[in-house]
Formats: C-alpha cells, sequence, structure tokens
C-alpha cells in the first residue's frame, strides 16, 4: 500500500513538473466605460516575478508565448530578479531587450528591485547597470512615476507605484496612511482611466481609494501551492491563505489582477499553481452592452 502511494506522489509531482515547463496563458477581459475608443481592444501583456527565471534557452518558449498574443504593450509588475543573486541580471535584461524591439514596455518596481537599488555597492551598482541599459532599449521604468498613453487625442495613464520596504514587512501588515500614495505619485485624474501598476496586492482597499481604475499586481506567486476552493496556501509575507492570491477582485469600479508570477524564489517549487502569462484585454463597457 505504501508503495502505491509512494508512486501515486512521484506520479502527481512529474506532472506538476511537467505543467510548469510552459506558462499557461490565461486572459482577463476589463471592461468601463472610462476606457477611450480608440483603445477598444488595446491587448496587455502582464509579465511578473520572473526572479531571472527562463523558459528554454533565451526565453524562447516565453518569447514565442508572448507573440502568439500580439500584445499593443507589455507592463512589468515588478520582480524581474533575485534581490541577492550574484550575477549580471542576463537572463531578465535579455529577455526584455528583445521583447522592447517589438513592444513598448513600462517596467513597475517590485520589491527586488527596490531592494537592489537600495543595497550595498556591489548590488546597486548592478541594479544601476541593469536599468540603465534598458531604459537605452526604450523601455520605460515607472518608478513613482506615470506615463500617458495617447490614441487619436483620447488618453489613457499607467502609474508605477513603489511602496516603502515596511509595506512588505513578514507577519504583520502595517497601515498606509491615507494620503500614501498621493504623496508618492501624485493626485489622481478621475476623468482618465488609470492603471496602477502596483506589486503588492495586500493594499487594494488603499489603491481604490487612490482612485485607480485597474491595478496590475504579483508577489504572491499564487500562493506557492493552489488547494481547490481555498486558493494559496503562503505568502511572501508568510501569511497562511492570503485574501489576494492570484486572479481578478473587484470593488467598485476598481478592478485588480493577480499574475501568478513566473519564477521561483524562496520556495523553488510549485503545486497547483502553474506559471501564468496573463493578458489582458480593455474593452469600452458601451460596445459590449450593445453586442448583447
Amino acid at each position: 500500500m505504501l508503495k502505491i502511494i509512494g508512486v501515486i506522489i512521484l506520479l502527481l509531482l512529474l506532472i506538476e513538473y511537467l505543467r510548469n515547463l510552459r506558462p499557461e496563458i490565461t486572459e482577463e477581459i476589463i471592461s468601463s466605460d472610462k476606457i477611450p475608443v480608440s483603445f477598444d481592444g488595446c491587448r496587455i501583456v502582464i509579465i511578473a516575478d520572473l526572479h531571472n527565471y527562463s523558459y528554454g534557452k533565451n526565453n524562447e518558449i516565453l518569447k514565442k508565448q508572448i507573440d502568439q498574443v500580439k500584445p499593443d504593450f507589455i507592463l512589468v509588475a515588478g520582480d524581474m530578479l533575485v534581490r541577492k543573486a550574484k550575477n549580471k541580471y542576463e537572463t531578465a535584461y535579455s529577455l526584455l531587450k528583445s521583447l522592447s524591439k517589438k513592444y513598448p514596455i513600462y517596467y513597475g518596481m517590485g520589491n527586488h528591485e527596490q531592494s537592489l537599488a537600495s543595497q550595498q555597492e556591489e548590488y546597486a551598482k548592478l541594479y544601476r547597470e541593469y536599468e540603465k541599459n534598458l531604459k537605452k532599449e526604450g523601455i520605460m521604468f515607472l518608478d513613482n512615476e506615470k506615463i500617458t498613453l495617447r490614441r487619436k487625442g483620447e488618453d489613457i495613464r499607467i502609474t508605477g507605484l513603489s511602496i516603502g520596504k515596511p509595506y512588505y514587512g513578514k507577519y504583520k501588515k502595517v497601515i498606509m496612511p491615507e494620503d500614501y500614495i498621493e504623496k508618492s505619485v501624485g493626485k489622481c485624474d478621475r476623468q482618465c482611466y488609470n492603471i496602477l501598476i502596483a506589486h503588492n496586492p495586500m493594499y487594494f482597499t488603499d489603491y481604490v481609494a487612490y482612485g485607480a481604475d485597474l491595478v496590475i499586481s504579483g508577489h504572491v506567486h499564487g500562493g506557492i501551492i493552489r488547494l481547490p476552493f481555498l486558493g494559496g496556501m503562503l505568502s511572501p509575507q508568510y501569511r497562511f491563505f492570503p485574501k489576494y492570491d492570484a486572479g481578478r477582485f473587484e470593488t467598485g469600479d476598481c478592478t485588480m489582477l493577480i499574475s501568478r508570477g513566473l519564477g521561483l524564489h524562496t520556495l523553488k517549487f510549485r503545486i497547483g499553481n502553474r506559471p501564468e502569462l496573463m493578458t489582458v484585454i480593455l474593452k469600452v463597457k458601451q460596445n459590449i452592452e450593445q453586442n448583447k
């Protein structure tokens, strides 16, 4: 009996290993009457939590999947790197450099990028080189910055929020002051459709209060192990069964999309939690209603 159980466990682990060799392409349709007509049908790819991982040589598998989606632009939701890796981050750099030749890329910061930029000189220098070289390729880093995308005289706004180290602390959630986001990135123009890249989804209610229409997050890695009906088991802040683990969450007119991420970090495994290449399609709400 024990041998049978052992074989079953090994078989399940093998299946998980094979499933994790290629990310799952997921699709989310976001509709709002604030989305300009010129952005109707706009396709966005979300890259999150790669942690210097590679799918095939030079990430060829991942690049082909992105080409399959044919995005209008790419949003990076942070943690492309590993905070203490003693390398030159060639994996993440090579991937983004290649993609930048085909697609506009807007890069929001994760806690690993923020930590590298502020650490001892050896790591900070490597990170500065990484950022500098990617900027030369036309990639826009949104470190508490905004950018306005314009089509036919109509705009949407993308903001990259970088929150402080205490908000990534273990075990206990630190309360975010009401004016924290506004002081970090400026006031929200609520007449415009606002996409907020906010790596840590734990502060969703604060993002809603700020005025974001669409929040793009990662960080939680889907909860490492995902169980049916219960969701992700563990967050990077060592919180069991976190409320915001993966997928879609809505409050009022604001939607948050949390990618399960692409790479591995502290715990080098995923169970029931296939890596995710999330795609987003923007739709004008009036057009959807007319087509019903």
